[in-house]
């Protein structure tokens, strides 16, 4: 844009001393004098629409290729979530994760509440601890009634591709990191995968892909990643405004 001004500024400059000389150059030449004009005319308007249409295409690329790579960190979540659940940690190899993803299967539980003698308080009143005519206490019998393959979670999705950009041409992969955060007595796994702005916008004006590795705004993604989970805290969460995530649940 400043390139762009001062362009605009020397074209206006050439253009007055071009009025205030115009008597002064022979008519003969007048016809050259118009094309020149018509030229520098024509340059400028290339100019102001190119600079108007380049930030433009690129809002509408990067929002693009910023859903695509968010809908790809979504999907490692929920693998990772699902490997959690059934394993108690998550995994950093994304080849693991997509076999734990094909073979693994989810428990499918059914609770439901009962009575039964409290035997524990019979006994501190001096009653016989199975006395059927005692104390009775509220409890849940948690019932395991069959299992659900993860594997329906992620149809049509091949989980070892999900750290290849589906960008083309896009360099680099997404990194995928674990680690164990200390929460008071516990040590508590935590996950974090990181896209690169630098790759998602390699081919993008430099100028316009530098402002956006410097974005800090509510609808923008923060710096210059995007990412999912943390290794300092126990988060599972995502940098990315809502706008981006559209099938986040």
């Amino acid at each position: 844009m400043f390139n762009l001004i001062i362009a605009f500024v020397l074209g206006l400059i050439v253009l007055v001393l071009l009025a205030v000389f115009i008597n002064k150059i022979p008519k003969k030449l007048h016809p050259v004098l118009i094309v020149v004009l018509l030229a520098v005319s024509g340059f400028f308007a290339y100019k102001l629409y190119k600079s108007i249409e380049e930030p433009v295409k690129f809002e509408a690329a990067k929002e693009e290729r910023y859903r695509k790579v968010v809908a790809q960190l979504i999907l490692i979540r929920e693998a990772q979530n699902a490997h959690k659940t059934i394993t108690g940690g998550y995994s950093d190899d994304i080849n693991k994760l997509a076999i734990f993803v094909d073979t693994a299967r989810f428990a499918i539980l059914e609770k439901r509440d009962s009575t039964v003698i409290d035997e524990e308080r019979n006994i501190k009143f001096r009653l016989r601890a199975d006395d059927p005519n005692g104390y009775k206490k509220e409890i849940t019998i948690t019932d395991t009634i069959g299992f659900q393959p993860v594997k329906d979670m992620f149809k049509n999705v091949d989980v070892s591709q999900l750290l290849t950009y589906t960008i083309k041409g896009a360099p680099g992969s997404i990194e995928l990191k674990i680690d164990v955060v200390i929460d008071k007595e516990n040590r508590v796994p935590v996950f974090r995968a990181v896209a690169q702005k630098t790759d998602i916008l390699f081919d993008q004006p430099e100028r316009l892909a530098k402002d956006e590795l410097e974005a800090k705004s509510v609808e923008s993604i923060d710096g210059p990643t995007i990412f999912v989970g943390s290794l300092d805290e126990i988060t599972t969460s995502g940098n990315w405004p809502s706008k981006y995530a559209i099938n986040e649940k």
